[in-house]
């Protein structure tokens, strides 16, 4: 009996720790204070969209758009990250990550489909970021052709595992795109104000970040992102391959619109 006291004692405790390391973590994801260089212009950025003028980060050698560094609190994490922005008026784009990303054997940033680098960091993976502001408005038809079929075949294959009992059938599964389209949810809800000359600052709250931080101490995850203590997929065959561009270039090919 004594033996099964400890092990309940313990595993409470270890639950508290997870549930408190995520509500830390929800906590630094509110705000973003930052000191960034090279910046010039200025410009806020109410939800996904900006107002103003301004050039950050660039290119080290042709093609290489690994300028554009900053220090503080942004995404979560506290330190530095990579950060690159153009506002021209309300268009441009910019992109973001925390941590050092992956590389490969050249020594170049392993990078998802959408071009966002990757990083051993899961958290700071969900919060990186990398879009262009007007695609916020436009949805090519190719991509929503490509979701609706993933949807499609997620949904067929739960169906098909619900009724037969069998999850062999889970290695047809596709994986789930969290950032559909170059983003997380909660960036579409941040408020910020950015301005420089070469040295610059960035100032920001992010309001769905708030609502998740205090929805949090209810266990809801509004926004997804508490890994801490969540469970990984686990069924014969996982992890197995995603397809490759290529497969999914081919295959959109071959659907017909009517």
């Amino acid at each position: 009996m004594r033996s099964i006291g400890l092990i309940l004692c313990l595993l409470f405790f270890l639950n508290c720790a997870t549930y408190w390391k995520n509500r830390k973590n929800d906590l630094k994801d509110i705000v973003t204070v930052g000191a960034e260089t090279p910046m010039y212009g200025a410009a806020v950025k109410v939800g996904p969209l900006p107002i103003g003028f301004v050039f950050q980060g660039g290119e080290s050698a042709m093609g290489k758009r690994d300028l554009g560094r900053g220090v503080g609190i942004r995404g979560g994490e506290i330190g530095g990250y990579h950060s690159q922005q153009l506002v021209f008026g309300i268009l441009g784009g910019e992109s973001f990550h925390s941590g050092s990303p992956v590389l490969d054997a050249k020594g170049n940033w392993l990078v998802d489909k959408k071009g966002i680098p990757l990083t051993n960091d899961e958290r700071a993976n969900l919060k990186s970021y990398k879009m262009r502001y007007y695609s916020y408005f436009y949805d090519p038809v190719k991509e929503r052709k490509a979701r609706k079929k993933e949807y499609f075949r997620r949904e067929l294959t739960k169906d098909i595992v619900a009724s037969t009992g069998q999850k062999e059938f889970l290695i047809y599964l596709p994986k789930e795109d969290l950032k559909p389209f170059g983003y997380p949810p909660g960036y579409s809800w941040n408020v910020e104000v950015v301005g420089g000359v070469y040295g610059g600052a960035r100032v920001g709250f992010n309001i769905a970040e708030a609502f998740d931080f205090l929805l949090g101490f209810t266990t809801i995850d509004l926004l997804d992102d508490d890994v801490e203590g969540k469970e990984k997929p686990s069924f014969p065959g996982f992890p197995f391959p995603a397809p490759t561009d290529l497969e999914t270039e081919s295959d959109s090919e071959t659907d017909v619109t009517p």
